[in-house]
């Protein structure tokens, strides 16, 4: 992360802690409770965020968020939750169809890809590693991992406010099995595995999802286990 965003983040976050000790302390207009002020701050990091990417989703559905958490102050109190919902749902396929977003992400990943474009520190990463433990370390992008290692035993990946893809397909196990480790907050991971593959997911889910894919036919191999930590977060499995 450069310094420019190091600082916007840093000061976001520090503004959050005074805007929740000020609520604690019962100097702002309004009271709200901890648990209420902690997620409206990172309903508002998700949003900057999705904004930062262009993402229509994210955006739309963190502002619906805050608008549920704060809806006496706003005034909106006639609307109910699944009413604001449903009008975020409309917002977004609306949104969605008028700036055809596939279309922009699509160009500008080729863009990226064939001209080694970059925007910041958002720019698509995309190794190959030969290794029996690997890192995978994303702040605010995208890293895309293709592994080929003969002796696979582990592999950590730091995900915050962006994406990782890491492919296994062209990997062989160590006879004692391996360990993927996991500590995403504010974005994603995705995770090719090859379909034979015993695998046991033992992730710790806080706001966040956990979703597999393909067909899974586990033979009598060595043993993945996929541990670590989801904090407003998801993780795809996807069986090759």
């Amino acid at each position: 992360m450069n310094t420019g965003r190091r600082w916007f983040w840093g000061s976001f976050f520090i503004v959050g802690a005074v805007v929740l000790v000020l609520s604690q302390l019962g100097l702002l207009p309004y009271q709200f409770g901890f648990w209420r002020i902690l997620f409206g701050i990172f309903m508002v990091a998700i949003v900057v965020f999705s904004l930062a990417h262009r993402g229509i989703t994210g955006t739309v559905f963190g502002l619906a968020a805050l608008v549920i958490l704060f809806a006496k102050p706003l005034g909106v109190t006639a609307l109910g939750p699944w009413t604001i919902l449903g009008v975020a749902l409309l917002v977004t396929i609306g949104l969605s169809l008028i700036l055809n977003p596939h279309h922009y992400f699509n160009y500008h990943y080729q863009y990226r890809q064939t001209n080694n474009w970059h925007h910041g520190q958002q720019a698509t990463e995309r190794m190959t590693t030969d290794e029996a433990q690997t890192r995978v370390s994303v702040n605010m992008g995208t890293s895309i991992r293709y592994l080929q290692s003969q002796d696979f035993q582990r592999a950590d990946v730091w995900v915050r406010m962006g994406d990782a893809k890491l492919y296994f397909d062209d990997v062989q196990l160590n006879p004692a099995g391996a360990v993927i480790d996991l500590n995403v907050s504010l974005g994603g991971a995705e995770l090719y595995l090859p379909r034979t593959w015993p695998v046991k997911i033992a992730v710790d889910s806080n706001l966040g999802g956990v979703e597999e894919k393909g067909s899974h036919t586990p033979d009598a191999g060595p043993t993945v286990v996929i541990q670590g930590r989801l904090s407003l977060a998801g993780l795809t499995v996807v069986y090759v």
